[in-house]
């Protein structure tokens, strides 16, 4: 009796421990193992999910300033499933104006491009050119390149030709009126041994339809060869005067900043406009003594550029565009320009009186 007892106790044994090894494996076949892994190879999550556990339904890590997550790399082995976050990274892009502030900002992730955008719509002052590029680690920035409208000194801006006894032309320049009577200022080695001098503007003349309206020069009520300042009067400036447009002079100049060289250089038959930006201030012994110093830039100034201006990003007169120098005596290796500041004339700006004219003929 007691031996039957034990075989029955036995057998039901035998049983439970089949039942738990039957159930215990099917846990076991039943479930995965996950592992999340970021792009850097560090863990961010491991754990056991059941069979019908879809790996991609986990939140994919924050974005940072760097990176954007796209997704889970997803590789099966068995039972175990490694998930690997996959990124691109974030780059961000600005379109600003020359005052840095922005007219466009886009993200775009990976290696896509943004398409390029419009420039600025022109106005009376400003041309805008093309846009500069600016790359610092994930950033690029686009900055607008501009020059000033040519149009806006039609009255302002004109081609001198200097004449002998003879009417033969000796010298071209550049001058510059700086108000609706016709006064204007110009470098003395400009007009100096001047006869006669006529200025040319790019107006078309109402009179008999030519390209150019041509101005007798009058005289000068300065003529500083020391400092190389002229200032004078054309004849009959109200014919344009309404071409005419205000300028400000400034004695305020930064070394790094851009400019502008307006005027003939080359003796041109049209208006230039060169930008660059300012090198440095420069003077020999002889400029000393004479209280004269120029400020150097790398905007274009040549023969015909003498008695030009030198505008700033604020659409100020910083200067007379007086001198180019060149590395090479034949001066075909350009260095520098340099140009007279507003500093070194701008008191004689309040002296303008047609009773002290010294007349040309």
């Amino acid at each position: 009796m007691q031996k039957k007892f034990l075989n029955k106790l036995l057998s039901f044994t035998l049983s439970i421990i089949v039942l738990f090894s039957i159930s215990s494996c099917t846990k076991s076949n039943s479930s995965i193992y996950v592992s999340y892994i970021d792009a850097n190879g560090n863990l961010i999550e491991y754990g056991i999910k059941d069979s019908d556990y879809n790996p991609k339904d986990r939140e994919l890590p924050l974005d940072t300033e760097e990176w954007h997550y796209t997704g889970w790399n997803i590789t099966r082995e068995g039972n175990s499933i490694t998930c690997i976050a996959t990124r691109v990274i974030i780059r961000e892009y600005f379109w600003r104006d020359r005052d840095n502030n922005i007219i466009y900002e886009e993200i775009v992730y990976g290696d896509n491009k943004p398409l390029q955008k419009d420039l600025p719509i022109n106005n009376e002052k400003w041309v805008y050119t093309d846009w500069e590029e600016s790359v610092i680690k994930n950033t690029t920035t686009y900055y607008t390149t501009k020059l000033p409208n040519s149009d806006y000194f039609l009255g302002n801006i004109f081609q001198i030709v200097v004449k002998d006894k003879n009417n033969k032309p000796i010298c071209t320049g550049s001058g510059f009126v700086i108000n609706k009577d016709g006064w204007f200022i110009t470098n003395h080695h400009v007009m100096d041994g001047a006869y006669s001098a006529d200025a040319y503007f790019d107006i078309i003349n109402n009179d008999d339809g030519s390209r150019y309206t041509k101005l007798k020069i009058e005289g000068f009520t300065l003529d500083d060869v020391n400092k190389d300042v002229y200032i004078g009067k054309l004849s009959h400036y109200k014919k344009i005067a309404n071409y005419y447009k205000p300028i400000n002079f400034t004695e305020n100049y930064t070394k790094g900043k851009t400019v502008y060289s307006i005027g003939y250089p080359n003796s041109s038959v049209v208006m230039e406009i060169n930008a660059g930006t300012i090198l440095d201030e420069y003077s020999d012994i002889y400029d000393k003594v004479n209280n004269v110093f120029y400020i150097l830039s790398d905007s274009y100034i040549a023969p015909g550029s003498s008695g030009g201006i030198l505008l700033d990003d604020n659409f100020e007169i910083i200067g007379i565009t007086t001198l180019g120098l060149y590395a090479d005596e034949s001066k075909t290796i350009y260095i520098a320009g340099g140009s007279i500041p507003t500093l070194v004339f701008k008191n004689q700006l309040t002296k303008l009186n047609e009773n002290n004219l010294v007349p040309l003929n």
